[in-house]
């Protein structure tokens, strides 16, 4: 009888509008990460010798671009930049405004989007990974070349994404 009586509960609906997602369609960060100490030194983002791992041999540049610091590394035929956004959630905003090609992944177990553009020798990847709430990494990744096996910009800007989560502790 208690289980009859519980089958037929109902459950009244919440009153008011009913709110929308303010994620857009991204996910959720389920175990956030604080990358807020390097939002004003994102050259500190990667080491010296993940960086050279990376095949970029040369020493960070720092710079202010849409309100944010970040840092790029060039060689010859590729550039990374990357940044941490500690006051927005640069996911859910990606997948808001993104009109290209956007395809979720997940780098290190946390959600990201890859942002694919150009053809042929134009060769550029954008990975933008939620940290948790308020806090985003991105990675741009410019190469040179026809894009394929080995000169894939997307595994590259993931690859440079997995080296900083792996260094960043939880956020609290």
């Amino acid at each position: 009888m208690v289980l009859l009586g519980a089958c037929s509960a109902k459950s009244n609906p919440p009153s008011g509008p009913v709110p929308t997602s303010p994620q857009h369609g991204a996910p959720v960060v389920a175990n956030p990460r604080d990358g807020s100490a390097f939002a004003d030194t994102p050259c500190a983002l990667l080491s010296p010798s993940e960086v050279a791992r990376l095949g970029l041999g040369t020493q960070g540049r720092q710079r202010t671009t849409v309100d944010v610091q970040e840092c790029d590394w060039r060689s010859e035929s590729q550039e990374l930049a990357l940044y941490v956004d500690p006051k927005r959630d640069l996911l859910a905003d990606t997948y808001r405004t993104w009109r290209g090609v956007l395809s979720p992944t997940t780098v290190e177990g946390m959600p990201a989007a890859r942002q694919k553009s150009g053809h042929g020798e134009f060769n550029t990847c954008t990975v933008t990974t939620g940290l948790g709430p308020h806090q985003a990494l991105e990675a741009t990744w410019f190469g040179v070349g026809e894009p394929g096996p080995g000169n894939d910009a997307c595994e590259f800007a993931e690859q440079a994404t997995a080296l900083v989560i792996r260094k960043l502790p939880p956020q609290r």
